[in-house]
């Protein structure tokens, strides 16, 4: 298949926002500055900003789709919904300040077409110019499987991703990612690192929600544990995570990290529908993966 004649049938770009519409305005302006393809569609998620969008999108030299929501939901919900509208075999997923900055997506598509049997996501190189780190950072030259992918900016295979059922919406916030990849591992489905194309992410923390942050990092992290690993090795994880959680919220003087995993315990048998514990062998395995 020539991927450079078909890119549109293959790709999608599903974008979620809330409130940061300056920021949508700059990754839309990059992505003109990619030259890519202007058939490739590109479907934005509205998740219930205060004002309307203040600058013509539809202008754009892009195919663009906005939809907007009255109700906000959260990012794995909208996420969710952009899988089961986007209608291509893949779909690119990007935060409202992430966008691709060197490399070539036909070449990843490319990857990808050739990993058919088992692909369930390409994870990439992400770099933070604003803090000046990378969040995840090419340990190769050449594709590597990995445990997971950053949602800032990675390729699902949308079918196999609608197959897990999406993105676990019990989680709320943080830890999704890590969650199917989980799923999809014991399905026989692989994440890789994709090294060839190089993915910006503009955040900064001014404004970030610490105690958001903390809880749901505490929390989901607890749940994940109950979730996925083998029941021989699940109370020495848990004890491992808790005191992480307890030596960070002493250090950095905040209660949210002690409140989610307070949360995550008294939740943990209502979340009994979620558990799918890896063998020891296949959790001996990913242990060796790296994370993105």
């Amino acid at each position: 298949m020539n991927v450079e004649q078909s890119i549109e049938s293959l790709v999608s770009i599903g974008i979620t926002t809330k409130n940061r519409w300056q920021d949508l305005e700059l990754t839309l302006n990059i992505l003109i500055k990619c030259n890519l393809d202007r058939k490739v569609s590109i479907l934005i998620y509205d998740d219930g900003s205060d004002q309307p969008c203040p600058f013509h999108w539809e202008k754009l030299p892009l195919n663009i789709q906005l939809k907007r929501f009255d109700e906000s939901k959260g990012y794995i919900v909208r996420r969710n919904q952009l899988a089961e509208a986007i209608e291509t075999k893949y779909y690119l997923s990007l935060d409202d300040d992430s966008f691709p900055v060197a490399g070539s997506l036909s070449e990843a598509l490319t990857y990808a077409q050739s990993h058919e049997n088992d692909l369930f996501c390409l994870a990439f190189p992400i770099y933070n110019p604003v803090l000046g780190k990378h969040q995840s950072r090419s340990l190769q030259s050449q594709p590597y499987q990995v445990r997971s992918f950053i949602g800032c900016g990675h390729l699902i295979h949308r079918s196999r991703f609608l197959e897990l059922g999406g993105y676990r919406e019990e989680l709320t916030h943080q830890g999704e990612e890590m969650e199917i990849a989980a799923r999809a591992l014991q399905k026989g489905y692989r994440c890789y690192h994709f090294p060839n194309l190089q993915i910006h992410h503009t955040a900064s923390n001014q404004g970030r929600n610490w105690y958001r942050m903390d809880y749901y990092g505490a929390r989901n992290k607890i749940l994940w544990n109950d979730w996925f690993i083998p029941p021989e090795q699940r109370t020495i994880k848990q004890c491992r995570t808790m005191l992480s959680f307890i030596i960070l919220a002493a250090r950095v003087r905040r209660w949210g990290p002690i409140e989610g995993i307070m949360a995550a315990f008294s939740s943990i048998s209502k979340y009994n529908h979620c558990r799918y514990s890896m063998s020891k062998d296949i959790y001996q395995s990913w242990q060796t993966f790296p994370h993105s």
